[in-house]
This record gives C-alpha cells, structure tokens and sequence, in this order.
C-alpha cells in the first residue's frame, strides 16, 4: 500500500485539550501519509503546540475562521496540487487505532461503487459506541448491522445513509467527480449531510468499517448546547433540504413546511418561523446550486 498517498486533513480551532492525542495515535505503516492541519484562528496557542511538538506536520494558520467546509477545502486543495491518492478527513477531537487508514483503503478498493469509508466512531473511552454514530446505524439508515453484530457475524463493511465527517476516508476522484469537498453554502455542520446527498446523485455509496475505530471525544459535551446553536442547527437544516440535488424543488418546500409544523407542534415558535421563512436563497440562485452539484463544479 506504499504506493498511495494520503493526505490528513484536521481543521483544528481551540484543539489545545485534544490535539496531542489527535495527532500523536495517527500511525500508519504501509501507505504514504501527510499529515495537514488547518487551524480556524485559534487564540488557545494550538499552532504555537503543533509547530514545537509536531514538526514535520504541515500547519496552515488562518487569519479567520473559515468553518469547517472552508478550511477542509484549502486541505482538500493542497492534497489535490500535491497528486494526493485520497483525503482522510479527521476531526479534532478524536483518538485514531494504527493502520486505520490502510484498513479503510482496502475497504474502498474492494467496490467501486464506494466514494465514502468511515470507521466506527465509538465514545471517550471507547468501551460502546458514541451516542450519536449509534442512532445513525439505529435510524433504519444501515440494513443489517445490529442483526450481524448480535450474531458475531459482521461483514466487511455496511452501506449507510449517514456518517458525520469526523473521519471519512474519499479518494481523490470521488471528489473531482462530486465537483469538489464541501459547498460553501455551509459554514459547520450540515456540510457532510450536503456532500452525501451529492455522493448518492453520482450513484455512490458511504459505507462504514466495524473492524476499524476511532474515538470521538464529544461526550462531556453532550445536551450542551445554547439556544441560539440550536436555532443555527435549524437554518443550517433549512439550507440542507433546499440543497438536496435528490429531491425535486417544490417537494423540499414541502418537507421544509413539514419540520416547521413540528416545531410549531413542539411550540417552538421561534424555530418555526426560522424554517417558514426559507428563502434566504432566491429560487433561481437554489436551482443553480443544484445543478453546480450535477456538473462537476460546485458553488
């Protein structure tokens, strides 16, 4: 496997209490790895750590915080103009196992019909899965995998609709077909929903590894967030279903009506009329989005 060449990308912003166990478990044997970090203006002395402790990385400070979709893109740039095989996209915030990447490799050389490999993402001490990665598989979303695990008879990778990017291993020409990494109608979150729904337009699939792990260290951060994040989570929903290159225009208005009844239902008033009013886009501008998406060159 010597012969691929991976390109790491970490986005890092305030990663001081993660960053050396990020970096330092990331081993790998058997293909060529460079390791990127791209840090969004961090003020907690994260690049002053990286560039004393981790020499060899290449880190690219930014002068501001250009969220995750712009920061991985500036990564996926380099890997691109440097003849990258594939980017592993690796959050912050994680523990890695060796050699997890040539496992992820394997997997996505065995079908072509696969554009995204993800490991298991599993919690702080790694004893069970993380909450969230586990209503993923749980969601109905992932065909078989309960079942096969419960009988000690796992396959060697399982199809799933969705896997946030915490870890996700795509080859280069997955991305050129899919017309480049992230769009910049997202700034964090919503970003990796946006990129798999173009994925499954190209006729590819996300898939996840059960022999291969890293842990996602979110869980002291669960049910924390403020109000305020949780109205952002709603717009970046909104922007999500208008941008779905998969679902025809007047029925993601629709869907969009659907969830803001919800939270009417929940009396979440607020929210509600943040999803009502859905056009931050004009439809003209939403429809030109959507066929970037088709044609290779996303906006």
């Amino acid at each position: 496997m010597s012969y691929y060449k991976v390109y790491c990308i970490i986005v890092t912003y305030n990663a001081m209490r993660w960053i050396d166990k990020c970096i330092a478990t990331i081993k790998e044997d058997h293909i060529q790895l460079e390791i990127v970090v791209i840090d969004n203006n961090s003020t907690d002395g994260t690049v002053e750590y990286i560039k004393e402790n981790f020499p060899d990385i290449k880190i690219l400070p930014q002068h501001d915080n250009l969220g995750f979709s712009g920061a991985n893109n500036i990564g996926y740039e380099m890997a691109l103009k440097n003849n990258a095989d594939f980017v592993y996209l690796l959050n912050q915030d994680t523990i890695s196992y060796p050699n997890t990447i040539e496992k992820l490799i394997k997997i996505h050389e065995s079908n072509s019909a696969i554009g995204v490999v993800s490991p298991l993402h599993l919690n702080d001490n790694g004893d069970k899965l993380d909450k969230k990665f586990e209503e993923y598989i749980t969601s109905g979303s992932c065909p078989n995998y309960i079942s096969d695990m419960s009988l000690g008879n796992p396959k060697e990778y399982y199809s799933i609709g969705f896997v946030n990017a915490a870890a996700w291993l795509i080859s280069i020409e997955t991305v050129k077909k899919m017309g480049g990494l992230f769009s910049s109608a997202f700034f964090h979150y919503g970003e990796d929903s946006n990129f798999l729904s173009r994925l499954r337009f190209h006729k590819k699939e996300c898939v996840i590894v059960p022999n291969s792990f890293i842990h996602h260290l979110r869980e002291e951060r669960a049910g924390k967030m403020s109000i305020e994040f949780e109205k952002k989570k709603l717009s970046i929903k909104k922007v999500e279903i208008m941008m779905n290159v998969n679902v025809e225009y007047n029925k993601a208005v629709s869907t969009l009506y659907r969830y803001a009844g919800q939270q009417v239902f929940k009396r979440n008033f607020s929210g509600a009329y943040e999803l009502f009013t859905y056009p931050i886009f004009s439809k003209s501008s939403i429809k030109k989005i959507r066929e970037s998406y088709k044609t290779q060159q996303i906006i």
